[in-house]
């Protein structure tokens, strides 16, 4: 039997470096193991490839840039046929683009997140922690987990395009769950479904204004864990008496001050205990974050002050963990930007049934594997295996 992926990926991570593939890269031979477990929609009569195996390879294509369906055929013809057979696949198939289209779109899309969010958290749960901040003494380190939804631009079906919901991990950018948002609906339905299979003890939520709801809040802290929601409008009482708190005589909590991307940014926060005082469930703590912002090309600042509640008590982190969480939620949308930029999903022509949210299914995985190895460009991740697909096949045990 092959050996486990969370064993491996701790061998992988203890020992191995980018610089070195070669070396016992993250072993997943019981990846294609993992996406067997998708209901295969194809009559029994005249397949001629297990689903696993299929999805697997496509994957190390994704992984290697293919960004549409054509590209990841030709990347799966360009192996061996003997590693193909190897691998499930007959060597002497050569797969079309809109055989694998019509395959994906019918695939189930929950049960296809169910198993690749599923296998992402277990990897996630054995990586070593992103930083080494120090905590309270005696208190376990809390991870950030943000809610964020992104549409699928190019996705068509009768009812629209494809709107996804995911719960995103702080540190590693990892999708741990994600469903689709019904039709002439909103992301506020779908958020109770999307964390109610995970264990969200000791995970901070984080979420924009639209999912500050009560409804959420108590989900939350019901299950074990605790929230962190941006106030704005949608909420115009709890607004209110957040900016009517005293914030001028409070002391300043934590300050950062940033250079990057063509701008300056200083950050300045405070924070009010409120508890009992404040209308929203299990409120302990409301946050005002001031933000500069300079852009160096135009000279132009702007300021820009944001609210926020807690239910995190005083004292479970520090005021610099508390405004790395507060930032840590819009890591979640560099996570958008690497699927739109580095993999062109914006610009995607898979449109029909659930084939667009299987690609940004497989996109989400490639991302999250390539950073809990260690990459922190993907772009230069994509390149690596495109140039060395060797090093791809170790992801799923194989060897040329």
């Amino acid at each position: 039997m092959p050996s486990s992926p969370i064993d491996v990926l701790a061998r992988h991570l203890e020992h191995v470096t980018v610089a070195d593939p070669s070396t016992d890269l993250l072993d997943l031979p019981t990846l294609a193991e993992v996406l067997d477990t998708v209901p295969d929609p194809r009559s029994r009569q005249g397949r001629r490839y297990r689903l696993g195996p299929l999805l697997a390879l496509s994957l190390l294509a994704v992984l290697g840039g293919a960004t549409s369906l054509v590209k990841i055929t030709r990347f799966i013809a360009g192996y061996d046929p003997d590693l193909r057979a190897r691998a499930g696949l007959p060597g002497t198939v050569r797969l079309a683009a809109s055989t694998l289209g019509r395959l994906l779109a019918r695939l189930d899309g929950d049960a296809f997140d169910t198993a690749t969010c599923g296998y992402l958290a277990l990897l996630a749960a054995c990586a070593p922690p992103a930083t080494t901040d120090s905590r309270p003494s005696g208190r376990t380190e809390l991870v950030g987990l943000a809610v964020d939804g992104k549409t699928l631009r190019g996705s068509r079906t009768s009812e629209g395009v494809i709107h996804l919901l995911a719960a995103t991990r702080h540190d590693t950018q990892t999708v741990l769950a994600q469903r689709q948002v019904e039709a002439k609906s909103n992301e506020i339905p779908a958020f109770t479904p999307l964390l109610s299979e995970l264990d969200l003890t000791h995970t901070v939520v984080t979420a924009d204004a639209l999912h500050t709801q009560h409804s959420h809040a108590r989900q939350i802290v019901e299950a074990g864990g605790h929230y962190l929601f941006i106030v704005k409008g949608n909420q115009p009482t709890l607004l209110r008496r957040l900016k009517a708190l005293p914030w001028r005589e409070a002391i300043l909590n934590d300050r950062t001050d940033e250079q990057g991307h063509g701008r300056r940014e200083i950050r300045r926060m405070k924070i009010c205990t409120v508890r009992p005082g404040l209308p929203f469930p299990h409120a302990a703590q409301a946050i005002q974050v001031k933000r500069r912002r300079t852009n160096h090309k135009t000279g132009k600042t702007t300021i820009v002050t944001i609210y926020a509640v807690t239910g995190l008590p005083p004292g479970r982190v520090t005021h610099t963990q508390l405004a790395a969480l507060i930032r840590g939620h819009w890591s979640v949308e560099a996570l958008h930007h690497i699927r739109d930029v580095t993999y062109r999903e914006d610009d995607s022509r898979v449109r029909t049934g659930t084939a667009p949210r299987i690609m940004a299914g497989l996109r989400n995985l490639a991302i999250g594997l390539a950073r809990l190895i260690g990459w922190t460009n993907i772009a230069a991740a994509t390149d690596h295996y495109r140039s060395h697909p060797a090093d791809g096949l170790q992801l799923l045990g194989f060897t040329t």
